[in-house]
């Protein structure tokens, strides 16, 4: 670290609660020495009563023939990208990675074992051949994976993949026949044993340094140890897992319903996180406040969807990151017998702990971002992205945010972060919050004055941000948009302060909408049978123009996307207003 980057480092690390500093310190002063995990039982009992209904969610969602296909070549289909990694001698990515980081960790989750289980205990042409392969590769990460392998604790045994493979060896081990397990022979003790070393090593290394939805993932990770086990070390993991699952579920769910990250993607991952909770705990007050708890994010969940039944990409998230929200309902619904709504709601709902806008009329969906741009002592997820705005027209998205292609320290993730990305101002080329690295974040813009009224058929929203108050001149951003139903939406963004600076505002369309340009200030979107015109007008002379940008609505997918810039120069203050109305196509 340079002296020039202690600064910055200084307003990162301030947030900070001590205990994370702590934590951090002593697992990075342990990494380089051994790691001692006591020898299994002699007699390891496996109970018989683990929620078999939760199988389900810790399979990959890709479909059978295809994933047999692949994996018999050596070749593992994980976020939208396949890479080849053998059938013999795999390469399992041990040791530290600066390429594909969130594509290796994501391989030693091992829900794609979980899904080669469930087609080998089908009634199908696959089962055979799944049933060998599963068993193949699942011995081979034994042999070259365990805890004391080169390389392997940097994110083979990284605490969030353990916990999360813990849930997937309970439920592929539950999903087996019993004949199948007895073909494995030797290897099922050995199997047995690895899954209890991964137990006590996540009892004993819970990322109490990360905090946020990693730990409500330990929680999960240990309540499937505790309910899968026999014996006191087991019962121990329960109680941890309990303790863990009530404190993190009362710290990190706010009081609307929003998960306090405040991205789509880790709400839909910590929804699937409590309902396993509310089915693995024992503790009856702890299974109901994971039920209340899920039924608050649920509620949130079915308002905060595009017409397509999918989320918007505030911050990071993609659709391919998590499981699709109809589908977490819809199991949420069924196993714990509530009756949340489904299909698409209809008005505005203002979600003030979260800072989210959300407007569902016919035919504009719009989101509005007046939020935090996460928890302060854990913002790793966060954009500088403050008053963003997604918007669908007649059912199809329009203005996207920019997604996430992966977690990699590179150009990729710098530009995804970045004001200049999102659907919002920038001010003299600087981001609203400023961002490093891949999971940092300094000095944050802070939205105040929020204002929501709205009605059946018209919302207005409007708020104001501080990020760039350390210019000249104190500039503010503050931006309003008005929507109604079946009509226009529309987007004033007035800059405050003194001085001469430089504004820049953006709109990222969806790919599939053709574009034209009709006048200096003036574009037309073509899809289907609709057509949407969109017309920028500013209080003082202002250059519009085409520009090219990034889209990438899925991890590993980087699509090319037109993107609508207006810029000005000149003394504040200064309106630039922007307007979105429906036109019938010719």
């Amino acid at each position: 670290m340079s002296l020039k980057d202690l600064p910055r480092t200084f307003r990162t690390v301030r947030h900070l609660r001590p205990s994370q500093v702590f934590w951090r310190m002593k697992y990075r002063a342990s990494n380089g020495r051994p790691l001692r995990i006591p020898d299994p039982p002699e007699e390891m009992r496996v109970r018989d009563d683990v929620p078999r209904q939760l199988f389900a969610l810790q399979q990959l969602d890709v479909d059978a023939h295809e994933l047999v296909e692949n994996l018999d070549s050596g070749c593992f289909p994980l976020l939208g990208a396949t890479q080849r990694l053998g059938k013999t001698g795999t390469d399992w990515r041990l040791g530290a990675q600066s390429v594909d980081r969130l594509w290796t960790v994501t391989l030693h989750y091992h829900q794609w074992a979980c899904r080669l289980a469930a087609i080998a205990a089908g009634d199908n042409g696959l089962c055979h051949r799944a049933d060998e392969l599963l068993k193949d590769y699942l011995e081979n990460w034994v042999e070259n994976c365990a805890h004391d392998s080169p390389g392997a604790r940097h994110l083979a045994w990284n605490a969030y993949a353990v916990a999360t493979r813990i849930g997937a060896w309970v439920a592929l081990y539950g999903m087996l026949k019993e004949e199948q397990r007895q073909r494995w022979g030797q290897f099922e003790r050995r199997f047995l044993q690895s899954l209890w070393r991964q137990c006590w090593f996540l009892h004993g290394h819970l990322e109490w340094d990360l905090r946020g939805n990693h730990l409500m993932r330990d929680a999960v990770g240990l309540a499937w140890a505790g309910r899968f086990f026999e014996g006191d070390t087991a019962s121990r993991w329960l109680k941890t897992a309990t303790t863990l699952a009530v404190d993190q579920v009362r710290e990190q769910v706010m009081d609307d319903g929003g998960h306090f990250e405040r991205s789509p993607m880790y709400h839909i991952h910590v929804m699937e996180d409590i309902l396993q909770l509310a089915l693995l705990l024992e503790d009856r007050e702890a299974r109901t406040l994971m039920r209340d708890t899920w039924h608050r994010m649920a509620e949130f969940l079915s308002w905060v969807r595009h017409p397509d039944g999918e989320i918007p990409l505030l911050n990071d998230a993609t659709l391919n990151g998590a499981s699709n929200p109809l589908s977490v309902l819809e199991c949420g619904n069924q196993f714990l017998c509530y009756d949340v709504p489904t299909r698409t709601r209809r008005g505005t709902r203002y979600f003030p702990d979260s800072g989210l806008v959300a407007c569902q009329y016919e035919p504009w969906t719009a989101f509005f971002d007046v939020g935090q741009v996460g928890p302060d002592y854990q913002p790793g997820h966060a954009h500088a992205d403050t008053l963003s705005v997604e918007c669908s027209f007649a059912g199809k998205r329009l203005i996207v945010d920019p997604g996430v292609s992966g977690y990699d320290n590179d150009s990729f993730r710098r530009e995804s972060r970045s004001t200049a990305a999102h659907n919002t101002v920038s001010i003299d080329g600087r981001d609203s919050t400023e961002l490093w690295h891949i999971f940092r974040v300094g000095r944050r813009a802070r939205p105040r004055g929020v204002q929501v009224q709205w009605t059946e058929r018209y919302v207005q929203a409007e708020c104001q941000h501080d990020g760039y108050q350390l210019l000249p001149g104190r500039p503010a951003h503050r931006r309003e948009i008005e929507v109604e139903a079946y009509s226009t939406l529309r987007i004033v963004d007035e800059v405050t302060g003194k001085g001469t600076h430089s504004l820049r505002g953006a709109y990222l369309i969806d790919p599939d909408w053709k574009i034209a340009r009709v006048a200096a200030q003036t574009w037309v979107f073509e899809w289907a049978e609709h057509r949407v015109r969109l017309e920028i007008e500013s209080s003082i002379p202002v250059d519009v123009r085409e520009d090219q940008g990034i889209y990438s609505p899925r991890f590993g997918q980087c699509l090319d996307a037109t993107r609508i810039v207006w810029q000005v120069s000149g003394d504040l203050p200064v309106v630039v207003t922007t307007t979105l109305e429906s036109e019938l196509k010719s």
